[in-house]
């Protein structure tokens, strides 16, 4: 019996930091999240993308994005993420799910399809990428063990859900990892500011009209060939954990190394 595999696309138009963002256009009228659905189309395994967002007015116009894309929504709690997803996942009968956060513009079909095969063959409960740019990675979740994760954390811990289901003492853990010499976790591609926008749209125009079929070494390659600001953390950057906790960039890596210790992983060659 085939696995069924439901990408969702967490998204809401609530962003503080950048008003809108996901709407934001970054080039020739295609909007962040129209650029996310049509590279998560490329990913061949996946069976259906739906927008998962909140039954709230603010967010009624990402109706009218799934509908201009062909793709279905599901409009579930404002604050639970994973109830969402959950949702999703037991409406199409799904057995895993991937989620995607709507300021991953450049999430990287190529490495999603290595991603879901290592899942699957290795017959894991949450799968992800490490040492990649923050903005291009996916977590691939069996649905069961999502919702034995639904039951044991508040909702105010949903938005930081890696923090809960990457934990290799309770789960079945995967990390795909590019080769030592490859390691890009210092570049980061995500949107969460005006100068992350003008970052994006940089990188955009220099890719041309085939920007949303460019692989991540495309997109390195622009970064560093035209000197593009605002694509690398900086050791004390911060990071935010659950109930507003907030680390450096460089202990926030020593957690996520410890974990990626515990878990079963696998190499990949970005050719870069």
């Amino acid at each position: 019996m085939k696995i069924k595999i439901i990408a969702c696309i967490i998204v809401r138009t609530t962003s503080t930091r950048l008003h809108l963002k996901v709407l934001r256009t970054i080039y020739n009228n295609m909007s962040i999240l129209d650029v996310i659905v049509n590279r998560l189309k490329m990913v061949h395994k996946v069976d259906k993308i739906y927008l998962c967002t909140s039954k709230e007015k603010v967010d009624d116009i990402l109706e009218d994005v799934a509908e201009r894309n062909q793709i279905s929504i599901y409009r579930g709690s404002a604050d639970e993420v994973i109830e969402r997803m959950i949702s999703v996942g037991e409406i199409e009968k799904a057995s895993q799910v991937i989620r995607i956060t709507g300021d991953n513009v450049f999430v990287d079909p190529y490495i999603l399809e290595k991603q879901i095969d290592f899942h699957l063959i290795e017959n894991l409960e949450y799968t992800r990428t490490e040492n990649l740019p923050i903005g291009v990675t996916a977590e691939i979740i069996n649905l069961n063990m999502l919702k034995k994760c639904y039951l044991q954390i508040d909702p105010e811990g949903h938005e930081y859900l890696m923090f809960y289901m990457f934990n290799p003492d309770v789960y079945k853990c995967g990390v795909l990892l590019p080769k030592e010499n490859q390691n890009l976790s210092n570049y980061t591609l995500t949107v969460d500011t005006p100068e992350d926008l003008i970052r994006t749209k940089q990188i955009v125009s220099y890719l041309g009209d085939d920007y949303f079929k460019a692989d991540l070494n495309e997109i390195i390659q622009i970064i560093n060939q035209y000197k593009i600001d605002n694509a690398k953390n900086t050791p004390n950057s911060m990071i935010k954990l659950p109930h507003d906790k907030l680390i450096s960039f460089d202990d926030f890596r020593k957690d996520i190394n410890n974990r990626i210790l515990k878990s079963l992983t696998k190499t990949i060659d970005l050719e870069i």
